[in-house]
């Protein structure tokens, strides 16, 4: 035994350093791919190419051009262009174009991982939104701006811009940009307060208002994905809510003339919030439903997730060999269709099916694509880390220089001050005087109504908390009778894939409440509270003589425990002693 789990040792210890060469390398020739590719594009040779074209409509040329090239991903070349394209719109002092550039110049900048550049770019056509007078450039520039933020985790900042979009929305009556703008303060909000819902009210009325604006909009396209984003984020704090959203999503896109994409749309992530909460039957009605829609309307980057989706769908049924093919098939849309976000979340699921088959050259394959993808993450986030520090030093450093300007404005103000205290002060004593008399007389009537009101307030204060005491009796209550009664009569602590999750979602309750109530209730966690149920049921199968044909493992595994060990541990820590000499002991008996 000792000599097969060495050799597994040596063997996983080779492949880790091989997965490591190969990274290393991989990682060489990515960015001497990328070098290669642009140094193949020639900016003048490209320009010549063009032929005779009027001078004044070069820059918008080269502008539609760099679209191309962000399509192919190569935003080095497009940002060539964009570059140059500024450089002709200024000589034409076409502004209105350079702030469309300069947006673009944005999203380029933010995917070669430049956030500083990207911020500068998106401020630069916000100034000239401004100058110009042009409300929809200010709000793609705010927007921008407000992205950057987000990514540097500046919440307070991002929700700045927002509600400034959100208000000049609101004013042009521009209700596809409004809904997104309180679809994403809804975001930001939770964001804040760590999606513990401290502020259900503001929530509450920001996911309404989203939905307000999306109806008055008249886009019941809009209508189907505000619907469905909301299904989507209340599925972590409330997957009955969530379940409800959904559904009135599917019913709003089967209105619409069919094959539409806002079905697709709406089945797709359907199916997800099934897969998640293990309802694999209806998770296949709506893929089944969703995929030749998806087919018909084109519909690729669903049509992507569609196929990712029944793979994992079959791989939840074990039907490993089925699900297989629709991974490929989600990885040659994805990398079609530039769909790349789906990319890491495939290849390490192949990874993992072709390495638990043992199958070491496809799972190093789909380990090293991975590993790529990770290597970019870990730029991206290196790059996010250095601009939340310049952004920090920029701060620093302007609130240095306010401070420096203080202290002198302040030295200036003590000058002046002390030259005209001696008459400001008389005055100021004779006011002061009449002002404290007046004001003490007001004070005291207020005390006397304070006090009135205070006993009055202290009285429903303690009527409102005796209400809520017995109120949440109830509901402890309740929840106790429905916990013991799923796994004293249900037994569901047999299973062995039994989890905190599982449960919560059998009893409609999240599990951070699950947890805190087993945690104040039976004074142990969740994994005890399931042990000692367990391990009641092992000690009656160990009692009763006509279960003596099967082993201790056998029983184990009965009980809900998945290994041997794990069971001999919680066994011996409940009743002193290992399960077999509690066996011989009630055989002596």
């Amino acid at each position: 035994m000792y000599d097969f789990i060495h050799y597994r040792q040596k063997k996983n210890l080779h492949l880790y350093l091989l997965l490591f060469f190969t990274f290393f390398i991989s990682t060489c020739f990515i960015q001497t791919k990328n070098l290669n590719a642009q140094e193949h594009f020639n900016l003048n040779e490209y320009l010549e190419s063009l032929g005779d074209y009027p001078s004044d409509s070069l820059a918008h040329i080269l502008y539609k051009k760099s679209q191309d090239f962000i399509n192919a991903d190569s935003p080095e070349i497009a940002n060539e262009l964009l570059f140059k394209s500024i450089e002709i719109a200024q000589q034409q002092n076409d502004t209105l174009l350079i702030g469309l550039i300069k947006l673009r110049q944005g999203k380029v900048f933010n995917d070669l991982l430049n956030y500083r550049n990207s911020f500068q770019a998106y401020n630069g056509a916000y100034d000239i939104s401004k100058d110009c007078n042009d409300t929809a450039l200010m709000i793609q520039a705010m927007k921008g701006i407000e992205r950057y933020y987000y990514q540097l985790e500046l919440i307070d900042s991002a929700i700045t811009y927002c509600v400034a979009a959100a208000k000049i929305n609101k004013l042009k009556k521009n209700y596809v940009e409004l809904s997104d703008n309180y679809g994403r303060l809804y975001s930001y909000q939770r964001y804040t307060t760590g999606e513990v819902l401290l502020n259900t009210f503001v929530l509450d009325g920001l996911m309404d208002s989203s939905l307000n604006a999306a109806i008055k909009s008249g886009d019941r396209s809009l209508l189907c994905y505000v619907l469905t984003g909301f299904g989507l984020t209340e599925y972590d704090t409330d997957i009955e809510k969530a379940f409800q959203y959904m559904q009135t999503a599917r019913d709003s896109a089967r209105k619409m003339p069919a094959p539409s994409k806002e079905l697709v749309y709406t089945l797709t992530k359907s199916s997800v919030i099934c897969l998640r909460n293990n309802q694999t039957k209806q998770a296949r009605i709506f893929l089944n439903e969703a995929l030749p829609l998806a087919e018909k309307t084109n519909y690729t980057s669903q049509l992507t997730h569609i196929n990712f989706l029944i793979g994992d769908l079959l791989y939840a049924e074990d039907s490993i060999t089925q699900a297989i093919p629709y991974y490929y098939k989600a990885i040659a849309l994805a990398e079609k269709y530039h769909h790349k976000y789906y990319l890491p979340f495939i290849y390490n699921k192949l990874f993992d099916i072709y390495q638990s088959n043992e199958n070491l050259d496809r799972s190093y394959k789909f380990q090293q694509k991975y590993m790529e993808v990770f290597r970019k993450n870990h730029n991206r986030d290196m790059n996010i880390q250095i601009a939340k520090l310049s952004a920090k030093y920029q701060i620093d450093n302007k609130n240095e220089a306010i401070d420096e300007l203080t202290i002198i404005n302040n030295q200036k103000k003590i000058i002046i001050a002390n030259q005209k205290r001696f008459i400001v002060l008389l005055a100021f004593t004779i006011i002061a005087i009449s002002t404290l008399l007046a004001f003490i007389y007001y004070q005291l009537g207020k005390i006397k109504k304070a006090q009135k009101k205070l006993s009055q307030k202290t009285i429903e204060i303690i009527n409102l908390k005796q209400k809520k005491d017995i109120q949440l009796e109830t509901i402890y209550n309740d929840l106790k009778s429905k916990l013991e009664k799923l796994f004293e009569n249900k037994e569901v602590f047999l299973k062995n894939d039994l989890s905190l999750s599982t449960t919560s979602a059998k009893l409609k309750t999240n599990t951070s409440y699950l947890s805190g109530f087993i945690n104040q209730y039976y004074k142990c966690n969740f994994n005890q509270f399931v042990n000692k149920y367990r391990i009641e049921k092992a000690c009656e199968y160990l009692r009763d003589r006509k279960m003596d044909i099967y082993s201790v493992e056998g029983i184990a595994e009965m009980v809900g425990f998945k290994s041997k060990s794990a069971f001999n541990q919680a066994f011996k820590d409940t009743t002193g002693i290992t399960p077999s000499t509690f066996r011989n002991n009630t055989i002596k008996l």
